[in-house]
Formats: C-alpha cells, structure tokens, sequence
C-alpha cells in the first residue's frame, strides 16, 4: 500500500478524489457516522490464524469427546448407541462453540479515519463495546509480536493511547502488524498539519 500526504488545504471541503473516499466510506461503513470531511484511511485487517485457532479448539475438543467414548464402550459396560448418541450432543456443542467464536472473532473492527479513531469490540454475540476518539487525542502508538507462533505467522497487536494513557485501544490478531501500524501511525503524526491523507492501493 502506497500513501502520501496531500497539500495542505485551508478549505473545508474534500477534494474530488478524496469526496469519492468519503461516499465510499460512508456506503461501506453505515454504523460509522462520518463527518462531511472524514473518510477511512484503513480498516485494520485481522489474521485468518485467529480463526484457524478457534476452529482447532473446537475440532480437539471433539476428538477428545469422541476418543473417550471410544474407550468407555471398549472397556466398560456401555451401551454403543447410548454413548453415541451422548457424543452427536457434545459435538453439536463444539460445533456451535466454534462457530460462536467465528462469529464473535468477525465482529471485531478497529478503523482508522482521517479525523479519528474507531473501534468495535465484540465481547459475546449479544455483548459489545464501540469506541472512538479523535486522532489529536492519541499520544503513543505501538504494535507487538510475541513469540515464535506471531512472528512466524506474522501477526500481532496494535496498541494506541490518549493523552495520559486515560482510554487504550487495542487490537489483537492484527494480520501484518508492522505494515498496518505504519499506516496508522502515519496518520497520527501528520493529523496536526490539518491536511487529509491520500493513499493509494
């Protein structure tokens, strides 16, 4: 991904080019309410990993279920049929398990705009917290990777803060983490020159 900083402009409105990235902005984003100037910068993009963990919890977990059945019916008095059909519930279970921890996984949004910060954090399907806060207000950005299964992988944390570390946001299993940290950060140290941000693919 390219991007560069535009000419400071001194009006309050957008450019054609950058009018176009705010109509897409607001098409693509409906939960966001977008100012008639703000426009998405990038939408920070989570790792498949998190989902292949999530599904391999969820498969061992089955495995397990069903290599102890296997073994109550060899080795005690058990109906086949009755611990069949305890195994079909459990597995029901871990199915809906897993698919409950896709779903919550996909929730997750961390958007960075040209004016300010928005997140979306998905705690349970029926339990989540929005953020957003006003990119002049973020003091420190970093990002993270820790041991050998991000950096091989290549994922990891971003991490950013307001003046006085009052309110951190935080996103975890962030795909490429140093590449979309640049991005982000770029944009928080620029924000004070009061000129949008183009970029392009």
């Amino acid at each position: 991904m390219d991007f560069m900083d535009s000419e400071p402009n001194s009006s309050d409105k957008l450019t054609p080019e950058l009018q176009v990235k705010h109509d897409d902005s607001v098409r693509l984003y409906p939960e966001i309410q977008f100012s008639d100037t703000e426009y998405v910068v990038i939408d920070i993009q989570r790792t498949i990993w998190g989902l292949v963990m999530i599904w391999a919890v969820a498969i061992a977990s089955f495995a397990v279920i069903a290599l102890f059945a296997a073994a109550m019916v060899s080795i005690a008095d058990v109906d086949p049929f009755i611990m069949f059909m305890i195994v079909v519930g459990l597995g029901i279970l871990c199915l809906a398990g897993g698919a409950t921890g896709h779903y919550v996984f996909r929730r997750n949004i961390f958007i960075v705009t040209n004016e300010r910060i928005f997140s979306r954090i998905q705690l349970t399907p029926f339990s989540y917290r929005a953020q957003n806060v006003e990119i002049d207000h973020i003091e420190d950005c970093s990002f993270t990777q820790n041991g050998i299964v991000q950096m091989l992988f290549n994922y990891g944390t971003i991490r950013l803060s307001t003046v006085g570390d009052e309110h951190t946001y935080v996103f975890t299993f962030v795909a490429r983490p140093e590449e979309q940290f640049k991005v982000a950060n770029h944009v928080v140290q620029i924000v004070d020159e009061k000129s949008p941000i183009k970029y392009r693919h």
